[in-house]
């Protein structure tokens, strides 16, 4: 008897300890970020945020770079997503980018490399509704014509 329960508090803790592993490398959590119009703005000074503005998270597998997962979602009122990860996702390269046009007729450009960001899985940057929050690296959004932001 004492083996038999030997053995099964044994194998509790070593699938405890494979579930704990397991976890940590997939996401099940959200991916935030914000969208403006000219983000290349200083600190301060322009970078409006835009309402209803539409994006996507894809995710990428590092080894063959085929797309594992896909998601959309839309901005709030002040231009931030907030993007649910589907459990069992893994921690491969996920980057979130600009899905539609802007909503905003005189913000419509795309600037390069400000039209995509990568997500920092590393530390969540806090939690919504009791699942971890991963924050985009950087603000990403629009330009209006004739603006300086390259």
């Amino acid at each position: 008897m004492k083996i038999a329960t030997a053995v099964i508090a044994i194998a509790l803790c070593m699938s405890s300890l494979l579930s704990l592993t397991y976890a940590g490398a997939n996401i099940n959590g959200y991916v935030t970020g914000k969208v403006v119009c000219n983000p290349c703005a200083k600190k301060g000074k322009g970078g409006a945020p835009i309402k209803s503005a539409q994006m996507m998270i894809i995710c990428f597998d590092k080894k063959t770079n085929a797309g594992t997962y896909a998601r959309k979602g839309i901005t709030n009122d002040v231009g931030v997503y907030k993007i649910a990860m589907k459990p069992g996702i893994e921690k491969d390269d996920c980057e979130v980018r600009l899905h539609k046009n802007s909503p905003l007729p005189d913000c419509r450009e795309i600037v390069p490399g400000k039209n995509v960001t990568k997500v920092d899985f590393s530390t969540p940057v806090g939690t919504s509704n009791n699942k971890p929050l991963y924050s985009a690296v950087k603000v990403i959004g629009y330009k209006t014509k004739g603006s300086r932001c390259h």
